[in-house]
């Protein structure tokens, strides 16, 4: 219960610090040349298949029925020694730009994709900065930030990553029962 509220609040702060704070490309799965602007979905644990988009509270103009670009929060693991405790997150960030389409047919690569998710990363690292301390002091993000590239790039399409340490709640060291007595 409490890794969950963690991620929820980390997901709360993504969306009211960093997601509000950059317009990235959405695919248009009509016509490849052309393109909306939105504000980043934010997940928890996974980019929800399209048929599962109806459920999710997406940030999309009607009528498109995709997720990204995104942010998706989760955890690699944690650790409680008893006195300190905290999850490691890692954010994966998807932003999609498959280039330029001087006319019909022809597609030029660019980077402006590999651009627009530093950008997104570089926010997301300035607002944990200014506001370590999550929704309230549900957690607070510590140090040090880590981030990079995803080895594997899909085709019109940018993922990256973040790393940071997320405080927690030490659980008290509890007693099994003794089932002998």
């Amino acid at each position: 219960m409490i890794d969950n509220t963690i991620l929820e609040a980390i997901q709360e702060f993504l969306r009211t610090h960093v997601s509000i704070k950059i317009k990235l490309m959405v695919p248009n799965e009509d016509d490849v040349s052309k393109y909306d602007l939105i504000h980043p979905n934010v997940f928890i644990g996974w980019i929800p298949p399209p048929n599962q988009l109806e459920d999710v509270a997406l940030q999309i103009p009607d009528g498109v029925k995709t997720a990204i670009p995104a942010i998706v929060v989760g955890m690699d693991d944690g650790d409680d020694d008893g006195n300190d405790a905290g999850l490691n997150i890692r954010l994966s960030f998807v932003v999609y730009n498959p280039g330029l389409y001087p006319e019909p047919g022809v597609i030029i690569p660019n980077f402006k994709g590999y651009q627009d998710l530093l950008n997104l990363i570089t926010i997301c690292r300035m607002e944990l900065s200014a506001n370590y301390l999550i929704e309230g002091g549900k957690s607070a993000a510590q140090k040090p930030f880590r981030w990079g590239m995803y080895l594997q790039q899909p085709v019109g399409y940018w993922v990256g990553w973040m790393t940071f340490r997320a405080a927690s709640v030490s659980l008290p060291y509890m007693m099994p029962p003794n089932y002998l007595d």
